[in-house]
C-alpha cells in the first residue's frame, strides 16, 4: 500500500520511482488539509488556519505520518522519507528483474555522485520553494528566491551539455528536483512576475532539462493539474498553511529542517 497526497511534491518522487519501473501499487490518499481556528499573531487574535489530517493507517505505518510511506501489509514493515523511497523502489524493482533503467546509475562513482547531489538539491533547490512562498515580508521573500535562482544556475552548470543529471537516464538527483521545478510555476502569482525563473545564461540548459523531465511517461502522469494545485498551495501564500515545513520556515529553519517534536 502506498500512503500519499496528490498535491505534496515529496510524494511524487516515490511516485514517479514507481510509475518508472511500473510497479503496481495500491494508492492510498492519507493526508489533506482541514480548517480550524488557529490562536496566531500579536495579541493571540484567533484566525483560520488550514492544519493536516492524518489517515489511521498512515499513523499505524509511519507515526510521524508524513507521505511518502510504502507499507507491506503482509509483515508490517514500511518505508518512508521521500528520497529513501526512490532507492527502496528502484533497489526492489531491479531485483524483480525491472526492464527499465535503473534510477541509481549502474557506475559506483556515478551512484555515489547521485547520493551526494540529491540531497544537495533537496536543501538548495526544494527547500527555497518554501520560503518565498512563506516568508511574508519582500525581502525575505526576495532573499530566498535568488537563492535559489543561484542554486540552480550551481545544477545546470554540473548538468552540463547531458540529458539528465547522471547522464544519459534519468537517475535519483533529477527525480528529487523535478517535483519542484514543475511548481515554481506558481510564484509569479502569489509573489508577482519579478519571480519568474531566468532563462539566461546556463539556466537555459536547466529549462531544457524541465522540459525533458516533463516529456517522461512518469513524470507526466504524475504531476498535478495546474489550477488545481495552484488554488491548494495559496494556503502557503496567504500563511494559513500548519504543515511540518510551513511550521519550520515560520520559526526561522530551512523546510527540510522541520522538527517532528516542534513543527
Amino acid at each position: 500500500r502506498y500512503f500519499s497526497a496528490w498535491f505534496c511534491p515529496f510524494a511524487q518522487r516515490c511516485t514517479i520511482a514507481l510509475e518508472h519501473h511500473r510497479l503496481p501499487y495500491e494508492w492510498v490518499e492519507a493526508l489533506g488539509w482541514e480548517v480550524r481556528k488557529s490562536t496566531v499573531g500579536e495579541e493571540g487574535r484567533s484566525e483560520e488556519a488550514a492544519y493536516h489530517w492524518k489517515s489511521e493507517e498512515l499513523l499505524a505505518a509511519n507515526p510521524s505520518g508524513m507521505v511518502p510511506t510504502l507499507l507491506e501489509p503482509r509483515t508490517g514493515r514500511a518505508v518512508h522519507e521521500s528520497l529513501v523511497t526512490v532507492e527502496f523502489v528502484d533497489e526492489v524493482a531491479r531485483a524483480h528483474g525491472s526492464t527499465f533503467p535503473p534510477l541509481m546509475p549502474e557506475d559506483a562513482f556515478q551512484r555515489a555522485k547521485a547520493r551526494v547531489w540529491a540531497p544537495w538539491v533537496n536543501a538548495k533547490c526544494c527547500s527555497p520553494y518554501y520560503s518565498v512562498l512563506c516568508k511574508q515580508t519582500r525581502a525575505e521573500q526576495k532573499d530566498a528566491f535568488d537563492g535559489l535562482v543561484s542554486s540552480l544556475r550551481t545544477f545546470a552548470r554540473e548538468l552540463g551539455d547531458r540529458p539528465f543529471f547522471c547522464g544519459d537516464e534519468v537517475s535519483l538527483v533529477d527525480v528529487a528536483l523535478i517535483p519542484w521545478a514543475y511548481r515554481f510555476y506558481v510564484f509569479p502569482t502569489y509573489r508577482g512576475d519579478e519571480f519568474v525563473i531566468p532563462r539566461d545564461g546556463e539556466l537555459g540548459a536547466y529549462h531544457d532539462w524541465l522540459q525533458r523531465m516533463l516529456d517522461l511517461p512518469a513524470v507526466a502522469s504524475t504531476v498535478p493539474d495546474r489550477e488545481r494545485y495552484l488554488e491548494h498551495i495559496r494556503k502557503y501564500a496567504t500563511n494559513s498553511a500548519r504543515s511540518k515545513v510551513a511550521n519550520a520556515v515560520r520559526r526561522g529553519a530551512a523546510a527540510h529542517e522541520y522538527d517532528d517534536e516542534r513543527d
